[in-house]
């Protein structure tokens, strides 16, 4: 329960945000749109690093308890340092980024007063996610951490917590009839903002409580940062393929009309929703695959494989199917705006039914990642968002814009599964449980640990 609480409530809260603020007109359901790739960059910077922390804590608590705490605290301050630099480089770049996303299409000459006030409300917004991104880094990271350690009721506490916190601003700010309403991106600011710096106090106090940790002297402090973070880097990379991969999306959407960029922000949360079980199991595989893996048990490893696979693409299809038979209710009740109606419609009749190549490739991305097989996860990433999703998606957009552009993803989601499921087929062949295995990859992983 607590890893279903985890991973649903960015996607649930978001999405009952954006429930709520199509509401107040098309222009401002546009305007969070544009934001979008940049706040879910975010997200995935946040939830990169989280799973860098997860990782180091599971094979330091496997191989090296004695400098477990140093290593929990030295990871937080150099992911929390990383966040900060890049939350100061976005800042002086975001208006940069949002004119290379295609903000400026949906702005009329001359602007009216309700666009002058979203443009600010949009500036304004940004920059509250800036000032507030290392301590949402804070929160992913410390809960990693506590999953890392088996103390998962406590990660899932905090969850629900901010969950709960979000869903009742969201209710007081967001609702016209409320007496605290917050037209436009303002509440969505405050909500954001307040929350994620309370939780992740909240976090820290919890942690360092429960694992009873101090700073360590200065020179492992500076020992950490000065390391090569090559393996770390390269997931963070992983994370923001995605991101990167929407705001190419975001990108064909503006140039094609700014009413797809609100569908869009609608698109990218129910995405996030139906794709919620593979979302789960990348919190709790990678503790059985990598925990098996390093103590040598291929066999077990298999078998969780065969089995998570078969779930996935049970369950997504499904999905798919109850999505498929009721695409008029759900796409009305998602939106019922003239324009966005129709591409919320096209979308759940088609995308949906690729999520199940797409869930096998999430999971087995976060799987190789514990097993540090970084390129690999990468080269699995790279494939999927860029190399799959965005050239079959431009293809589709200009053979029919309402249809084919979601029929295009459809393809790319369908094609990395079946690309992960031969990689998985024909890459463990011949691997056998062996019991010199886990000696040996515990030497190999201690040799590693400077690089990390």
């Amino acid at each position: 329960m607590t890893l279903v609480i985890d991973k649903s409530k960015n996607c649930f809260t978001d999405d009952s945000i954006t429930q709520v603020i199509w509401r107040y007109s098309l222009n401002t359901l546009t305007a969070l749109g544009f934001t979008l790739p940049i706040t879910i960059s975010m997200t995935a910077v946040a939830i990169g690093t989280s799973i860098r922390c997860n990782n180091k804590v599971i094979k330091c608590a496997c191989l090296k308890q004695s400098i477990l705490k140093e290593t929990i605290v030295t990871s937080l301050l150099t992911s929390t340092l990383v966040i900060i630099c890049l939350a100061a480089l976005a800042a002086f770049f975001s208006k940069d980024l949002l004119t290379l996303l295609g903000n400026n299409s949906w702005q009329v000459v001359p602007s009216t007063s309700e666009q002058s006030t979203l443009v600010q409300q949009q500036d304004n917004y940004l920059t509250v996610r800036f000032l507030g991104w290392a301590f949402l880094g804070l929160i992913w990271q410390c809960n990693a951490i506590f999953r890392a350690l088996g103390k998962t009721h406590i990660a899932g506490s905090l969850m629900i917590g901010w969950l709960a916190c979000k869903s009742i601003l969201a209710i007081l700010l967001l609702s016209p009839t409320s007496p605290l309403f917050q037209a436009g991106l303002d509440g969505v600011s405050i909500i954001h903002g307040t929350t994620d710096v309370i939780f992740a106090i909240i976090s820290l106090l919890l942690l360092t409580k429960n694992l009873a940790l101090t700073l360590p002297p200065l020179s492992a402090i500076t020992a950490s940062i000065r390391q090569p973070k090559i393996a770390a880097t390269m997931v963070v990379i992983q994370q923001l393929i995605t991101p990167i991969s929407l705001a190419i999306l975001t990108i064909i959407a503006a140039n094609i009309d700014s009413t797809y960029v609100a569908a869009f922000a609608i698109l990218f949360r129910v995405e996030a929703a139906l794709l919620l079980l593979p979302m789960i199991l990348t919190t709790s595989m990678p503790t059985i695959i990598g925990t098996n893996y390093w103590s040598g048990h291929n066999a077990r490893v298999r078998k969780a494989y065969n089995l998570v696979f078969i779930s996935i693409i049970a369950v997504q299809l499904l999905i798919a199917f109850i999505v498929f038979y009721y695409s008029d209710f759900l796409a009305k009740i998602l939106c019922p705006q003239t324009g966005v109606l129709p591409l919320l419609k096209s979308y759940l009749i088609w995308v949906p039914w690729g999520y199940a190549g797409a869930g096998c490739a999430i999971v087995y991305q976060s799987c190789l990642n514990a097993k540090g097989k970084t390129v690999e996860a990468t080269t699995i990433a790279i494939g999927h968002r860029i190399l799959l999703l965005i050239p079959l998606t431009i293809i589709g957009s200009l053979i029919s814009p309402s249809e084919g552009l979601f029929q295009g993803m459809l393809l790319g989601h369908i094609g990395v599964g079946l690309f992960v499921l031969m990689l998985f087929k024909y890459g463990n062949k011949k691997i056998t449980d062996n019991p010199l295995q886990a000696t040996n990859v515990a030497y190999n992983a201690l040799q590693s640990t400077k690089r990390i």
